[in-house]
């Protein structure tokens, strides 16, 4: 079973606007938001994810793993 896209967004946003406004975790945590609410399947928003900025790719998929993950042990 995947995780949703929308709750992987969700949980994005939760963090995007908790982080300071510039900073890289605001930035990483943005750019997950936009893959994850504009695609279908995890699969989908991680070939978006590889066409950031390479100073952001890693962190993103880092954020997307770890949000999966946590999300993944809630249900």
């Amino acid at each position: 079973m995947t995780t949703p896209n929308t709750a992987i967004a969700d949980r994005a946003r939760q963090l995007a606007d908790q982080a300071p406004g510039g900073s890289l975790a605001r930035r990483t945590a943005g750019c997950v938001v936009v893959a994850y609410s504009t695609t279908r399947t995890p699969e989908h928003a991680r070939k978006v994810l590889d066409g950031v900025p390479e100073e952001l790719r890693a962190e993103c998929a880092a954020l997307a793993d770890k949000l999966t993950a946590q999300i993944g042990g809630e249900a």
